[in-house]
């Protein structure tokens, strides 16, 4: 069973699927609940909008066509969507974007990034994600690399609900890992 609570404010969903019993092209077989308890961590009381969350990492790269495929192969796995959050993979700025002519005048032609962690695959710029482990001098570790991606299959507040996940993809997908992350939770306008 997945589950998530970080003692801000807590909310089950329940998952539908059809599947009892997920595979992927045959070669494994494994069950997945169908329950999952998302955070909403945008009620946080204490005045800190950067939060710690575990994101469950399947694969990463620059290859956006490979994550693409990978990206599709995990939502059948977990029976979850699939979705671009309206971006697509620009090969002249070698990153995922929202299109230019994009009603969100701000976010417009540019990357925006997942913040939730809802039941549904996404493909994410892997340097959005601040790595709190790797901090000098108090200051966030940021990727320099700007183009590597990943597969992003949940978020979760505690990293046992993340690892969770993660052992249960790990038998199909073997690079699937957790990542740590501190992510800004205030308000993007």
């Amino acid at each position: 069973m997945w589950s998530c609570t970080n003692g801000i404010k807590e909310q089950t969903v329940a998952v539908t699927s059809t599947f009892d019993t997920v595979a992927i092209e045959s070669v494994l077989t494994d069950t997945v609940t169908k329950k999952d308890t998302i955070v909403d961590g945008g009620d946080d009381q204490s005045g800190n909008e950067m939060q710690l969350y575990h994101i469950v990492c399947v694969e990463e790269s620059d290859d956006y066509a490979a994550l693409h495929a990978t990206g599709l192969k995990v939502s059948k796995f977990l029976g979850f969507k699939f979705d671009t959050l309206e971006r697509y993979y620009n090969t002249s700025k070698k990153r995922v974007v929202l299109p230019n002519d994009h009603p969100d005048d701000i976010y417009a032609g540019e990357y925006f990034f997942r913040r939730y962690g809802d039941d549904f695959v996404s493909i994410e710029m892997r340097n959005a994600y601040p790595d709190p482990s790797l901090k000098e001098d108090g200051s966030t570790f940021f990727f320099s690399d700007t183009t590597k991606m990943f597969v992003f299959a949940a978020m979760y507040g505690e990293k046992k609900q993340a690892d969770s996940l993660a052992n249960i993809l790990k038998k199909q997908f073997r690079s699937t890992k957790v990542i740590a992350s501190e992510i800004y939770m205030g308000c993007m306008h």
